[in-house]
């Protein structure tokens, strides 16, 4: 009996895959869905639309309709400022009073004033009417200039009783002139108080 050969048995194992394919394709798949991720993300917060513009904006020409709280309006920081340097520093004085005039300049001053008046007053009594107004005007404008003349200090409160009686004498007059009453004792206290008046001068 002749004995069969028997089979050998090989064994036969199925190529081996490389391991790292699978990581391979997870490390890919991973990175892709990152990819998307970010894309999105992007698009919906860095879109175009939402970028700022650098450029600065005009706020005044960007509103048809300016209002009075627009950048038309000075600003505080553009009005001048004054530093408390620039101020005076000594407070402001009062002029001096006039310097008291001696008796010869204050005469020379007021001695063509009382002659003016003596000459005026010597035509009252032949004045009626209009004209004798006009006259006691002029008369009673040389009395304001006798009062604004600075008498000396000796007797410059004589002075002043003097003018102020004159010129009360001037207005009796011209009242009488206007009402058509005889202007004679008008006339007569005129006279008396321009006769003070240049006793004073001497």
């Amino acid at each position: 009996m002749i004995d069969e050969p028997q089979p050998e048995y090989v064994w036969a194992f199925p190529p081996e895959r490389p391991r790292n394919a699978r990581k391979v394709w997870l490390i890919v798949l991973l990175a892709l869905v990152a990819v998307a991720i970010a894309a999105g993300l992007f698009w919906l917060f860095v879109r175009p639309g939402m970028v700022a513009d650098p450029r600065p904006t005009d706020t005044a020409t960007a509103s048809p309709d300016p209002s009075p709280t627009e950048t038309a309006s000075p600003s505080p920081s553009a009005t001048p400022t004054v530093t408390p340097t620039s101020l005076p520093t000594a407070a402001p004085t009062t002029p001096p009073p006039p310097a008291d005039p001696d008796l010869p300049a204050f005469r020379g001053k007021v001695a063509p004033l009382l002659r003016d008046a003596e000459t005026g007053l010597s035509f009252a009594s032949d004045s009626r009417g209009q004209d004798g107004v006009q006259l006691a005007d002029e008369l009673i404008g040389d009395a304001g200039l006798m009062a604004d003349a600075v008498a000396p200090s000796s007797l410059a409160d004589e002075w002043s009783r003097g003018v102020d009686a004159y010129a009360e004498a001037l207005q009796q007059l011209r009242t009488a002139y206007e009402s058509g009453a005889g202007p004679q004792t008008a006339i007569d206290r005129a006279g008396a108080a321009l006769a003070d008046l240049n006793a004073l001068i001497g």
